[in-house]
């Protein structure tokens, strides 16, 4: 199954969250509470916020850094909004180069 197989701004649940990453649902509630993880709103039906699939990635990485690393949630979650600006970056240098090289 490729990965645009998913809809990665599906809205999962915190239980859904909790149970494909492995881990307590309290800490997936917590790390929504503190901004650490992205959330939307959730349905009519569902009272609390939902988290979009591509945050289950997120949190993947979160627990590989302080697994790893020792980094607690907030530092994994600063550099992985580092390592994604870096990559934002080297991609639009990609670009520019490109054009360069076109002229």
């Amino acid at each position: 199954m490729a990965a645009s197989d998913f809809d990665l701004d599906e809205p999962l649940s915190f239980d859904v969250v909790a149970r494909t990453v492995g881990t307590r649902r309290s800490l997936v509630v917590r790390l929504a509470q503190q901004g650490l993880i992205e959330t939307v709103a959730g349905d009519e039906e569902a009272n609390e916020p939902r988290v979009p699939r591509r945050m289950v990635i997120q949190l993947r990485r979160m627990q590989r850094l302080r697994r790893d690393l020792g980094v607690n949630f907030a530092g994994a979650a600063v550099i992985l909004d580092l390592v994604g600006r870096i990559e934002q970056l080297n991609r639009e240098l990609a670009i520019m180069k490109g054009r360069l090289w076109e002229d």
